[in-house]
């Protein structure tokens, strides 16, 4: 049953107006087939001697709203508005004066058509209001006419002739001014419905401008960190090979050599300045220790100049070997570095020297 009924409502037009009044009008024809249904066996027990043209009355309206369903469900909502209206304004005109005699009936009942008036404010625009007031007016004044009765003579037809009439128009008045109240409404909820579903629309896609702008400086800053440790591990290769080669320079500045299993020679070349005299120190210990030597010959031969830093450097180096149990032995002092080192007042008693290497190695054997 809900299935049916949602399929019933559901009216193929772009406009949400007309759908909404599609939908009114399937509904109220709906009921008023029900009641037109149900009121059948009660037309013929109350009023026997007219069922006939009622139950034929209620028989066309109940086919006429059927075609009007139809007509709603397939989209075609301002014929269907407007047969639906027609349809209950000729009703309403045929019963009173198509069956009743009675003449107090037949002006009180059009008052009934404001009905059709509210029903026009449901199904159809505003503005169609007035065309109905003006259809439900001549329709009055023709019945009264082909009724037989006078109008505007009597003081009693005269008021209820324009009461009739006057209040219509009033009716008509307040269904149009509501109608366009409720249109407005509608208009101004269907604008905010789409700037808020635009605003939706440019948030979903400034969401994924962003996402995209994020992923890039993502991808971006993840290709930057990549290469960034690349250039360190680089950078640390390129240090560790650095500092390799300066090993490999400084144990090539301050070479120690073994000349037999327990002698050692170590040749200075260039000036000694603070870190050479350190490498030369750490080299001689660290061989001192490595191949358990007795005698250390250190050749300065290639030193420029002795100074007292270096001189005390020198001493430092043969304390230290002294007490690792290894002799020093200073070869290659030249003319001009002696008086250097007798003139600074250098005293080097404790260390043994001599001229070359040659003469040390032969002092050494005997």
């Amino acid at each position: 049953m809900r299935g049916l009924l949602t399929w019933l409502l559901h009216i193929p037009h772009v406009d949400e107006d007309e759908q909404r009044r599609g939908q009114v009008i399937i509904v109220l024809a709906l009921l008023i087939n029900i009641i037109t249904i149900l009121s059948m066996p009660l037309v013929l027990i109350v009023t026997p001697q007219s069922a006939l043209p009622l139950v034929f009355i209620n028989i066309a309206g109940f086919v006429i709203y059927t075609a009007v369903i139809v007509l709603s469900r397939v989209g075609q909502v301002y014929w269907s508005g407007a047969l639906f209206v027609l349809t209950i304004t000729s009703l309403i005109l045929t019963i009173p004066f198509g069956i009743q005699t009675d003449r107090i009936t037949s002006y009180t009942s059009p008052f009934f058509l404001i009905f059709t008036l509210l029903v026009a404010g449901m199904v159809l625009r505003p503005i169609w209001v007035w065309a109905v007031l003006i259809f439900n007016i001549s329709g009055l004044l023709v019945s009264w006419r082909l009724a037989g009765l006078p109008l505007f003579s009597g003081e009693l037809e005269q008021t209820l002739q324009t009461a009739a009439i006057f209040l219509q128009i009033g009716a008509a008045l307040f269904t149009f001014v509501g109608g366009q109240i409720t249109a407005t409404a509608l208009h101004e909820a269907r604008q905010r419905r789409e700037e808020a579903r635009q605003s939706a629309s440019q948030l979903v896609t400034l969401n994924a401008t962003l996402e995209t702008q994020v992923a890039q400086r993502t991808a971006a800053l993840q290709q930057a960190l990549h290469e960034l440790e690349q250039r360190a591990a680089e950078q640390a290769r390129l240090l560790a090979e650095n500092e390799q080669q300066r090993q490999a320079i400084r144990d090539l500045s301050v070479p120690v050599l073994p000349i037999r299993e327990t002698t050692l020679v170590m040749p200075l070349v260039g000036a000694l300045d603070t870190a050479h005299l350190a490498d030369m120190q750490q080299q001689a210990l660290a061989q001192i220790a490595r191949t358990n030597a007795r005698d250390l010959f250190i050749d300065v031969t290639g030193v420029p100049v002795i100074d007292t830093q270096v001189a005390k450097g020198l001493i430092q180096v043969v304390e230290a070997a002294r007490l690792m149990g290894a002799r020093v032995t200073l070869v290659g002092i030249r003319p001009e570095v002696a008086q250097t080192l007798v003139t600074l007042g250098i005293d080097l008693h404790s260390v043994r020297t001599f001229s070359t290497l040659q003469a040390a190695l032969g002092g050494d054997r005997r």
